[in-house]
């Protein structure tokens, strides 16, 4: 794929639309972003210019921020923005009235053999696509947050995405540096979700239980599981620990876990009470401006270490 002629689009200027478009433009695609305002987009713009110069304070540019910004169209005209992309990636709020809308305006102008990809964080591709008069040629591409420095994109078919369209959308993430992980069929949560939701399931069902509090917690995923699975998933994990020793294990641990289908009461309450966490100040924990700063500096640091060690690989 040349990335210098293939045509990207991005629709919506929040975290995820800016972030995106910084890791696009980075990896020398022409990019679109549209707006529906121009105050969003300036807003959408500032963001995305914010992803590049922090890409190149940490190395991890080969050219200057000036050059990847150059490559980033600015727009409020969604006819001008979609009508030439090979690729459209939509990034709007999360609420399926809203994608309709958007992406129903956007089909009446792109072109027949564009691909759209959504970048919903839990939203079903066949719900998405269900108004499109196109839904082979729609696909989620689930970019994760901050998504200038994290690699995955989950790429998710709905019931009618043609295998060619999951092809395609797999092919220009890999061009674009990031490492798609593509589905079979449809899941709510996708993977990488389920699995998060999973273990904050359980972490909430042992501080509920009173068997350790939540800083001992987050303590022992940290310094455990959090550094091991940064290079072996959980199936490797249970390869190298040996599937004897997991089989006997899930045997009698299995039976102990959570298995809660509604959320726990310490998350219901807190919410309940507007406590939702670092945004509001409070949540889970209280978050101080300088304890929230201090954190997000620390997994940035991390974040930035990973990129790195993944582009030392491919060279």
């Amino acid at each position: 794929m040349n990335n210098t002629t293939f045509s990207v689009c991005s629709l919506g200027t929040g975290t995820m639309g800016s972030t995106s478009t910084a890791a696009i433009a980075s990896a020398g695609f022409q990019i679109t972003l549209w707006g529906r305002s121009g105050a969003s987009l300036e807003r959408g713009m500032d963001s995305a210019e914010a992803a590049v110069r922090q890409l190149e304070s940490s190395g991890l540019l080969r050219e200057s921020s000036a050059d990847v910004l150059g490559r980033v169209r600015p727009t409020t005209d969604l006819e001008e923005a979609v009508c030439s992309a090979d690729f459209i990636l939509e990034s709007v709020s999360e609420n399926v009235e809203t994608k309709h809308a958007v992406l129903l305006e956007a089909e009446k102008y792109c072109r027949k053999d564009g691909i759209i990809g959504s970048n919903t964080s839990g939203l079903l591709p066949s719900a998405i696509a269900s108004p499109l008069r196109n839904p082979e040629r729609f696909v989620v591409t689930h970019f994760w947050n901050p998504a200038h420095l994290i690699p995955l994109v989950e790429v998710c078919p709905g019931e009618k995405t043609l295998p060619e369209t999951v092809e395609a959308a797999r092919r220009f993430l890999l061009s674009a540096g990031k490492r798609p992980a593509v589905l079979r069929k449809e899941a709510n949560g996708f993977i990488a979700n389920r699995l998060q939701f999973a273990l904050l399931r359980e972490a909430l069902h042992i501080v509920e239980s009173g068997v350790a509090s939540m800083e001992e917690v987050d303590e022992a995923v940290k310094s455990s599981i959090g550094r091991r699975l940064a290079d072996t998933g959980p199936f490797e994990t249970a390869d190298l620990g040996g599937l004897d020793v997991f089989s006997s294990i899930a045997s009698y641990l299995f039976a102990d876990l959570s298995a809660d289908t509604k959320p726990p009461r310490l998350l219901t309450e807190k919410v309940r009470e507007g406590l939702l966490g670092a945004k509001t100040g409070q949540g889970l924990y209280n978050w101080e401006p300088e304890r929230k700063k201090e954190v997000l500096e620390a997994r940035t640091r991390t974040l930035v270490h990973f990129l790195r060690q993944d582009r030392a690989e491919i060279k």
